[in-house]
């Protein structure tokens, strides 16, 4: 991923999820670009899907550089709400999962939430193996949860 990729890319969260989990995705995303220009690594990795001049899907690695070096957390993932369905976001997720044991990780985690919005992604996430892990309660403003889902690699 590119800077300069970062509209289209927080464009298609936010037509996979909703508005304002586009908004926060511009503000990671432009947060990531902005501390490699200063020569620093956030532990972010980003991989673009592209199809006939299009972001059609995104996914991406977080590990936290303070966190147990075996650790990694999925970063922003979605796929164009027209291509769900298809396979595509298994075959991304597959890869991610793929890169991630390259890697050397052993563990690989989830953020969503217990939201409607939501429901889709962890049903996704639960078919491919991803297990609840833990919850935080009344973690967005609207006092859905946190879930946190994780595998092995």
């Amino acid at each position: 991923m590119k800077k300069e990729d970062i509209a289209g890319a927080a464009n298609l969260v936010a037509r996979a999820m909703n508005e304002n989990e586009g908004k926060w995705a511009d503000k990671t995303m432009n947060f990531h670009f902005e501390c490699m220009e200063k020569g620093m690594n956030d532990g972010r990795e980003y991989y673009l899907w592209w199809k006939a001049d299009k972001i059609q899907g995104i996914v991406g690695l977080h590990h936290y550089e303070w966190g147990p070096p075996e650790n990694v957390w999925l970063a922003w993932f979605a796929v164009d709400p027209m291509l769900q369905g298809q396979g595509f976001g298994k075959r991304l997720l597959d890869a991610v999962h793929e890169k991630a044991g390259d890697l050397g990780y052993q563990k690989f985690f989830i953020e969503t939430y217990l939201h409607p919005d939501f429901e889709k992604a962890i049903r996704f996430y639960k078919k491919y193996g991803f297990t609840e892990h833990g919850r935080i309660d009344n973690y967005l403003p609207d006092g859905s949860q946190m879930l946190v889902l994780g595998k092995s690699i």
